[in-house]
């Protein structure tokens, strides 16, 4: 068994060097086929250079080289001489890259010229020896200098004239900018006219807004009432406005003071003659224009700012009291109340004050003869933007209507039927429209003066105004004990007092 293993041992060593040996004896034959394979190229490059050699290069001419004379004719010219500097390639073992060495021979001197002889075998002297090629210089291409181009001239294009498109209905035209000037026409919803002027911009007169024509005669439309394409205030003043008619004439409104209106001051006479307005049909109340409302342009409330330091004043016009009119609440200190606009401003914007300018309309949200205190439940639950056919405080409303009366005139604000009617209802029962003020910590009550307006419905004045009937501390609420104790507890969603009621569960029944 020994010898057996021996001899495959011997058996496995031999055919392990024979295996050896055919690997060296294939490398050697790689080796030998790329020499030759390199020798071969070699030949190649050397042949090739040859060629190169061989071939004439042409010499390049002078610019400034003077003419060289002609041989004289005995002589026979030879060949200029080969170059003296040939490239020499060096191949290397990884391929044939060749690598020309250039060497430059000087050239002739511009001034030297080829020498004649009269033998044969003379050649010129001075034969230039074309050198190499010499490679070109990049030479930088300078950037483009930026040519300012000078701006178009703006072509001025023209304004439009301003023009205005009927809003609303049919609009009475006047001889002159106001209701006292004839009429003399009609424009109908959505007809367009191109403006020519406006009247004189003031706090006692609308804006009325002149244009041509009609039945052939130039007329006046109220502004508020249409839709006008350029601010007011850009478009020029008449200076053609007719005298006011002296038969119809309407006196000039008072300028209404920022004091209190004294005890006995006089209400204003309410009229129930109906005569025409700026709109397309109507009745005044002292003088004001009887019309549907219309927002002739957006409301934006900061159109309408005023600063917060004119609550001082409201107090100083209130004797100093810290109080609201509406609820004969009295008021600790200035934190627990609201600025309170009378004649509310996006109500005022839908009256008139839309086609106003802002410096009108911040003067009406400044204007204390509009202003008065309000606790926030009344001005930002109850009151909001309402008007007197709306909504009619618990107490003094003859002081109420008659500020609105007021404003109105002043700002010439319209009024629409229905607030008109509730208006003159009111102040037909006023005695006064003084403001009344309660004993400070009393219940308030309405005022004995003043005949609250008639309402509808089996509650009476309670359907209409339920914080007079219920509201016992004045503080805009109505509590379930007020209710229980008016006997109207539960209270439905259909109740009037329902709407001055908190409803935790929203079930729509309060109290039960």
């Amino acid at each position: 068994m020994k010898r057996f293993l021996r001899f495959v041992a011997i058996l496995i060593a031999l055919l392990a060097f024979v295996a050896l040996l055919v690997a060296v004896a294939g490398m050697t034959l790689q080796i030998n086929e790329l020499s030759t394979q390199v020798d071969e190229l070699a030949q190649r490059v050397q042949r090739l250079e040859e060629a190169n050699t061989g071939r004439a290069v042409p010499a390049p001419e002078p610019p400034s080289m003077t003419p060289t004379p002609s041989p004289t004719a005995s002589s026979s010219s030879t060949p200029p001489p080969a170059p003296t500097s040939t490239p020499t390639r060096t191949p290397t073992a990884s391929g044939p890259t060749p690598t020309p060495t250039l060497t430059n021979t000087p050239g002739p001197s511009p001034t030297s010229a080829p020498t004649s002889t009269s033998t044969a075998t003379s050649a010129p002297t001075a034969s230039p020896t074309p050198g190499p090629t010499t490679a070109p210089t990049a030479t930088r291409t300078p950037r483009p200098t930026r040519t300012a181009t000078s701006a178009p001239t703006a072509t001025h294009t023209p304004e439009p004239d301003p023009y205005f498109t009927v809003n609303t209905g049919l609009v009475n035209v006047r001889t002159g900018p106001g209701n006292t000037y004839p009429i003399i026409g009609t424009v109908a919803q959505r007809e367009r006219f191109d403006i020519s002027a406006r009247n004189p911009a003031n706090s006692l007169r609308a804006t009325w807004l002149q244009f041509c024509c009609v039945n052939e005669q130039s007329g006046w439309v109220y502004a508020p009432l249409l839709i006008v394409s350029h601010e007011l205030s850009a478009i020029p003043v008449a200076t053609d406005i007719p005298a006011v008619p002296t038969a119809t004439a309407t006196p000039v409104p008072p300028t209404a003071t920022n004091t209190p209106i004294p005890p006995t001051a006089a209400p204003v006479p309410p009229t129930a003659t109906a005569s025409s307005s700026g709109g397309s049909s109507g009745g005044n109340l002292g003088g004001i224009t009887i019309v549907s409302e219309n927002r002739c342009s957006h409301y934006n409330a900061d159109d309408y700012s005023y600063p917060q330091s004119v609550e001082p004043q409201i107090i100083a016009q209130q004797g100093g009291r810290i109080y609201s009119p509406y609820t004969g609440r009295y008021f600790a200190n200035r934190g627990e109340t609201d600025i309170e606009h009378i004649v509310a401003r996006s109500e005022a914007h839908d009256s008139g004050l839309c086609a106003a300018d802002n410096n009108t309309r911040r003067a009406f949200a400044r204007d204390l003869l509009n202003l008065t205190l309000a606790s926030p439940s009344v001005n930002r639950h109850q009151k909001v933007d309402k008007d007197v056919a709306q909504w009619l405080p618990a107490l003094n409303p003859c002081w109420y209507v008659n500020q609105v009366v007021m404003v109105k005139r002043k700002y010439n604000l319209s009024m629409d039927r229905a607030e008109a009617t509730a208006a003159e209802r009111v102040l037909a029962g006023c005695s006064s429209t003084a403001m009344q003020f309660t004993d400070p910590g009393s219940a308030p009550a309405p005022p004995p003066t003043a005949t609250p307006p008639p309402a509808s419905g089996a509650g009476g004045n309670c359907d209409s105004n339920p914080l007079g009937c219920y509201d016992d501390n004045g503080n805009g609420r109505i509590t379930c004990a007020e209710a229980e104790r008016h006997g109207i507890a539960p209270v439905p969603r259909s109740h009037p007092a329902y709407q001055y009621m908190r409803d935790g569960d929203s079930d729509g029944v309060v109290c039960e």
